[in-house]
């Protein structure tokens, strides 16, 4: 009687999509001069705007269709101090106030998904500590949840959802807004002290499959791509089509890919 063969091990499985539909959202630059900065951008090419302050608070953005570029800074630190943009960037604030002291630099990305709440339980149920914040100004037909992941690298993203889609609000609401120019986003890159543990990192908060050993996460709308260095904080966005400048604005510099 024959013996039969061992079976052969398992295939490991395909890595599934992220249901959450994880994508670029927004990256936030922090800048001492709100107005300076966006003609900086401009003179590089990526045609910025700049909004009136509100709340002691400041934007202005690079908006190239959905995702985009946020400038920002804080005006007037009383006032902003008793807005709820100030609850919810509390954890931010050393941050933001060493870069403003410095001339300015990136601090965090935005990911949207299609349910923050989802995802917000999601991470909860992984172990992560993760506020969940609604922001809805008054008279406005658009609001937004954001899921903060506490105790994250400095770097992490912030998850995203708004109301009504972000394409209905593109479409109804910011279509003047965007002037992308002769450039688009490829990605940018965060210098960190292990770019493999950080780039796993993220592939398990977003749920996006990474190759093993990569350190470049396919986020759609702007890879993240991960180098060794010290700072770790986002340091440049990499700029596609045309003939993307090489040079820095407040702290970020923007090269070719």
């Amino acid at each position: 009687m024959e013996c039969p063969s061992p079976p052969e091990p398992a295939a490991p499985p395909e890595p599934a999509s992220p249901p959450e539909s994880p994508s670029f959202d927004h990256l936030l630059h922090c800048v001492p001069d709100v107005e300076a900065a966006v003609a900086a951008y401009t003179e590089a090419g990526l045609p910025a705007h700049a909004n009136p302050p509100h709340l002691g608070f400041r934007n202005g953005a690079w908006r190239l269709d959905a995702r985009y570029i946020e400038i920002l800074t804080v005006t007037d630190r009383a006032e902003f101090a008793g807005s709820p943009f100030a609850e919810a960037m509390a954890d931010w604030m050393p941050r933001i106030d060493a870069f403003l002291a410095a001339d300015g630099g990136a601090l965090n990305f935005a990911i949207h998904v299609a349910d923050v709440a989802a995802t917000t339980e999601r991470l909860r149920r992984a172990g992560h500590r993760v506020e969940l914040l609604t922001f809805a100004r008054a008279g406005s037909p658009v609001s937004f949840q954001e899921a903060m992941v506490s105790g994250a690298p400095p770097w992490a993203p912030f998850f995203i959802t708004y109301t009504p889609d972000r394409q209905v609000i593109l479409e109804k609401f910011s279509a003047g807004r965007v002037h992308r120019g002769p450039h688009d986003l490829a990605g940018f890159v965060i210098e960190t002290p292990d770019p493999r543990a950080s780039a796993a990192w993220l592939s398990t908060l977003t749920g996006i499959p990474l190759p093993a050993g990569h350190t470049v996460l396919p986020l759609p709308g702007a890879h993240v791509h991960f180098t060794p260095g010290p700072a770790d904080r986002i340091t440049t966005l990499l700029l596609t089509a045309g003939t993307p400048p090489t040079t820095t604005v407040n702290g970020l510099a923007l090269h070719p890919l």
